[in-house]
């Protein structure tokens, strides 16, 4: 634990490092800032949620229209006064035959795509029976603020935490060799073992760099929104919707999340791809003696994988394309969908979780046999 300290003491003394903290907080400020659009509306939907409650009933109607005169109350009239519940009449074969005519080249791909629909022609009928297409959430914003929250502000925020973290660990194991001490540790009592504490250091300090990330752009967005009458509300209200392929379909989630459920297991989800991320620049810390070097190899590693993630989809090799989507920069990318089917981007239930769990397993694991091959070397 004593050597764990020393190597956050380096870390957390290193001024660029909090340097490109505050960039990071000041560039998603000024995205917070230049989100302004329906604020006021957001707040009275808000204020309306708290007095009548999230679930969109006759009473809810009547009382509404009792409300003093304004137009945000009449926008809330016209957009709430026929609302049915889509999930009743809603078929998922609409979106299976959708994805299977874009991957029809392929009949595996067409029947996992079979497969993942038929799954969520469940989830509609219960999401039917608990009426959460009814829910009001944010009412007519509903789409524009949750996408601004979870798409835009969630992805920067765990972008420059998983950057934060790759360069943590890469300059934990590069320190030594930075400062020209490298064979004075290595002949201690310590020695190679230090390596493994090292890892095991950057893990928590990733962790901690992204809360710091989460909690300074977060503070500030819900002091300027007010979420106190929303965070009851189901995310799959019928006011929330997402487009793939310019194909909307409603938020239909693999499990029941009301908004502050949603955002817990996306700041959850969020933090283990950090972790991923951390571990696979262990990884090429460890094998790549040059930090500079490792910090390339690491960069190339990630957009080649995105690179062939394109490349199989433009060739039509769907088994392959939906292999190369569990990978931690694929997570990343559909982030404004995390727990929902995601369309041509997953092809399981719960892919996102699946694939991050998958990452760390493969990470860790990598980096484990990486520590046992280099400690096995003349690294002098």
């Amino acid at each position: 634990m004593r050597q764990m300290v020393c190597e956050w003491r380096k870390l957390f003394r290193l001024p660029a490092l909090w340097v490109f903290l505050a960039l990071c907080l000041a560039f998603n400020t000024l995205l917070i800032l230049e989100h302004s659009s329906g604020r006021d509306f957001f707040r009275d939907v808000s204020a309306v949620a708290k007095d009548l409650g999230q679930q969109v009933t006759p009473s809810f109607l009547e009382g509404l229209s009792r409300r003093g005169a304004g137009e945000s109350r009449d926008i809330l009239i016209a957009s709430t006064a026929a609302l049915e519940d889509i999930f009743e009449t809603y078929d998922t074969g609409e979106l299976e035959a959708f994805y299977k005519g874009v991957v029809s080249s392929s009949p595996l791909a067409a029947r996992w795509m079979e497969w993942k629909y038929g799954l969520l022609s469940g989830r509609v009928a219960h999401l039917a029976a608990k009426d959460a297409a009814l829910t009001l959430y944010a009412g007519p914003i509903t789409h524009d603020s949750h996408q601004f929250l979870f798409s835009t502000l969630l992805r920067s925020v765990v972008a420059e935490g998983a950057i934060l973290s790759m360069l943590a660990t890469l300059y934990l194991l590069g320190y030594e060799r930075m400062f020209r001490t490298e064979s004075l540790i290595f002949t201690a009592r310590t020695g190679r073992a230090l390596r493994r504490i090292k890892v095991l250091s950057a893990l928590p300090a990733s962790l901690v760099l992204y809360a710091l990330l989460a909690v300074g752009s977060l503070c500030p967005y819900f002091a300027l929104w007010d979420y106190g009458g929303v965070w009851s509300a189901s995310v799959s209200s019928q006011f929330n919707y997402l487009t793939d392929m310019l194909y909307s379909r409603p938020f239909l989630t693999w499990g029941d999340f009301t908004v502050a459920g949603y955002l817990a297991a996306a700041l959850a989800l969020g933090a283990a791809l950090c972790a991923a991320f951390a571990l696979l620049a262990a990884v090429c810390g460890i094998l790549i003696r040059n930090t500079y070097g490792a910090a390339l190899a690491l960069i190339l590693l990630c957009a080649s994988g995105l690179s062939l993630t394109v490349l199989l989809a433009q060739a039509k090799l769907w088994p392959l394309y939906f292999l190369s989507c569990f990978q931690p920069a694929g997570v990343w990318l559909c982030i404004g969908g995390w727990f929902t089917e995601l369309g041509l981007s997953a092809a399981i239930p719960w892919q996102e979780t699946v694939s991050t769990l998958w990452s760390l397993l493969l990470a860790g694991a990598s980096a484990a046999l990486a520590l046992r091959q280099t400690n096995r070397k003349d690294l002098l």
